[in-house]
């Protein structure tokens, strides 16, 4: 009778097992705008995103693996069924694409300025001001943000969007435009850049205005098991000091 047991209790293991370690090694495809240092890094598979990923799931045993495409791009790959989860992603973008899936917790939040170089001494205090100058954006952000900033790109024919943010920094600095907006931390990254390159010369004083708030994003996942496991751990990850790191980890090496 022992051995009856005995070999039930083996047989069952051999099937517990290799199912655990199939599990964790599941594979997830997360879709990602291929040009947004340094939230996400392309040539070496880092940067805030990637890594907060790996922070929350990839610590499971889960197989991530980043898909970059332009970022515009990264919406229709999710809704075409084309990857697991999509980055950037919030109740508006969700709403505007009507998007399905499950939505996690805020992960986290660019912060977007208005950059002008001092020597032009602007004095801006509102969006609506912004339809004075010549604007250069990035890709999709007269749908991605607020009516205020709808209605200045329609009364200003000086306004354009490129989903080159590089490009954004250097005709900053040559002054092929008045003001640029973007996010913080991908001004400091580039500015960096091109001064480690020794491009352009970027030690001219700059303003950023605070005129846009927080973007709060976080991604949305077609599982809700996952989403959950995701949410469970990134409560986890932001009580720790690892989260405020990863947040600041390329920023700060860039000053």
């Amino acid at each position: 009778m022992f051995r009856i047991y005995t070999r039930i209790l083996i047989t069952l293991l051999l099937l517990v097992f290799p199912f655990q370690k199939a599990f964790s090694q599941q594979k997830i495809t997360v879709a990602l705008g291929n040009t947004l240092p340094p939230w996400v890094m392309v040539e070496d598979n880092t940067g805030i995103i990637p890594d907060l990923l790996r922070a929350t799931l990839g610590v499971h045993g889960y197989q991530i693996h980043f898909v970059y495409v332009p970022y515009a791009r990264r919406i229709p790959l999710y809704t075409e069924n084309l990857v697991d989860v999509v980055s950037d992603i919030n109740e508006k973008v969700i709403e505007t694409h009507q998007m399905s899936g499950y939505f996690s917790d805020i992960a986290y939040s660019y912060e977007n300025f208005a950059f002008s170089l001092a020597k032009q001494n602007l004095q801006l205090s509102s969006i609506a001001q912004l339809k004075h100058f010549s604007v250069l954006s990035w890709q999709g952000a007269k749908e991605l943000l607020s009516p205020e900033y709808q209605a200045m790109t329609r009364e200003n024919p000086q306004y354009a969007e490129t989903y080159d943010q590089l490009a954004q920094v250097q005709l900053l600095y040559r002054e092929r435009y008045e003001v640029i907006q973007m996010d913080g931390k991908i001004f400091d990254y580039y500015r960096a850049l091109i001064n480690i390159n020794d491009e352009i010369d970027v030690s001219k004083p700059v303003q950023r205005f605070a005129l846009f708030g927080k973007n709060p994003s976080g991604f949305l996942f077609r599982d809700e098991a996952l989403r959950d496991l995701f949410n469970e751990n990134l409560r986890k990850l932001k009580s720790t000091e690892e989260y405020t790191r990863i947040i600041n980890r390329y920023t700060s090496k860039s000053h």
